[in-house]
């Protein structure tokens, strides 16, 4: 029995190890476009210079070489699927289950662009990196004396969990540069772009949010963006922003895959699953995380973020785990555990499910301490499939140096 993971991300990984506990014999593998999983949760830190690059990814070649031997990763990009087959660009691979776990993409406005120079977003590693780099050029441009006092504007388009974080930690970054007196950043501006600041959320929560972005230094313009182009963004007032880095984080779209799939999709383009995470119609094709509208056992809407990923793909895996037993399939109820802000330094805010917050210091330890919870046995994992990995090629190149050994003894 053959099941096939697409996509690595938070959803892919939690589908790949419950099924790494089934008894039965299954062969799972996981195929992805990049050979790493990417800490999302954890670009803000990146991009402030807070972890090095090391830190934000593990590779998955090594993380699946950790499970059993009917485990294996393929590097290849998903591009349809027909029948029982997984059409990807380097090969076609039959499957018995499928898990679409493929996540979102950045959706940018019109005139944004994702590859632009002074235009990015944060959502895939490559663009962090960019505008890590971009922001790190940009302080030792300051150490000349002619640029020290230069102003420099940098917008963050997007008043959700991602672009308050990017926001604040920005300015933190920014701001404790100043306090060495090494640099001179007084002169760098940062605008957070958004008619509304964690709107899902109570208002305590966010006037608590505004109130120490405003503490940082972070100006909120209240308005929504209706256009980007060169250095400037037209807001829907029809005042113009002028910039010279803009971080987009204010939406996302299916990924390319999921756009070419001719399964029921909402108005979004998201795939549309029954109460057991199984694509509209398809009883062994399950999707999971951002590329599935997920719901609630009440039918509401759950928000598309990590935590919702997991959760989701654990219950695909047991799902299909059951199906290979015979046995009665799980509704869905994907409750919310919570959320975790990180506000610039050690501050952060923690939404608790029992309905207190807990702000400041404590909030960051406990925020760093739910990071780690999830980092560390994959990281663990993943040395651990190195070592075997490491081992199994020195096992055969002993038999290869062998070999040539006795061809030589042969030959004399």
């Amino acid at each position: 029995m053959r099941v096939i993971i697409v996509g690595g991300g938070y959803g892919g990984l939690k589908a790949l190890e419950t099924l790494s506990k089934c008894e039965e014999d299954l062969e799972v593998i996981l195929i992805d476009q990049h050979t790493y999983h990417y800490f999302q949760t954890e670009s803000y830190n990146f991009v402030a210079s807070k972890i090095p690059l090391d830190k934000t990814f593990i590779y998955l070649p090594t993380f699946v070489a950790s499970f059993k031997r009917n485990f294996e990763f393929i590097c290849d990009e998903a591009v349809s699927v027909v029948d029982k087959r997984l059409i990807c660009k380097k090969g076609e691979y039959e499957f018995d289950y499928l898990i679409v776990a493929t996540g979102s993409v950045t959706r940018f406005l019109t005139g944004f662009e994702e590859k632009g120079e002074f235009s990015l977003g944060i959502k895939s590693l490559r663009a962090a990196l960019k505008v890590k780099q971009f922001f790190e050029k940009e302080l030792f441009d300051r150490l000349e004396k002619e640029r020290a006092n230069k102003n420099f504007n940098i917008v963050v388009i997007g008043g959700g969990l991602s672009g308050v974080e990017v926001a604040a930690e920005m300015r933190d970054y920014f701001n404790r540069y100043a306090r060495t007196n090494a640099l001179s950043c007084g002169s760098v501006h940062i605008k957070l772009l958004s008619k509304y600041i964690l709107e899902n959320q109570p208002e305590k929560i966010r006037r608590k949010v505004e109130k120490r972005l405003e503490k940082l230094g972070v100006e909120i313009v209240r308005n929504f963006v209706n256009k980007v182009e060169d250095h400037t963004a037209t807001l829907d007032n029809g005042e113009v922003v002028e910039f010279d880095f803009a971080i987009f984080t204010g939406g996302i779209e299916p990924s390319p895959f999921i756009k070419r799939l001719s399964f029921d999709k909402d108005k979004r383009g998201f795939l549309i699953v029954d109460e057991y995470l199984r694509v509209k119609g398809k009883d062994n094709i399950f999707a999971v995380g951002d590329a599935a509208v997920l719901r609630d056992a009440n039918g509401k809407f759950v928000p598309q973020t990590a935590q919702s990923a997991e959760i989701s793909g654990v219950l695909a895996a047991k799902n299909i785990i059951a199906s290979v037993r015979g046995e009665k399939l799980m509704k869905a109820d994907i409750k919310m555990k919570g959320m975790a802000i990180a506000l610039g330094g050690r501050y952060a805010l923690v939404v608790t499910p029992f309905g207190f917050n807990i702000y400041g210091v404590s909030g960051w330890i406990i925020k760093k301490a739910v990071e780690q919870f999830y980092k560390c046995p994959l990281q663990l994992r993943a040395r651990k499939g190195y070592k075997l990995l490491k081992w199994s090629g020195e096992k055969q190149g002993l038999k290869m140096r062998k070999g040539v050994e006795v061809v030589f003894e042969y030959q004399k």
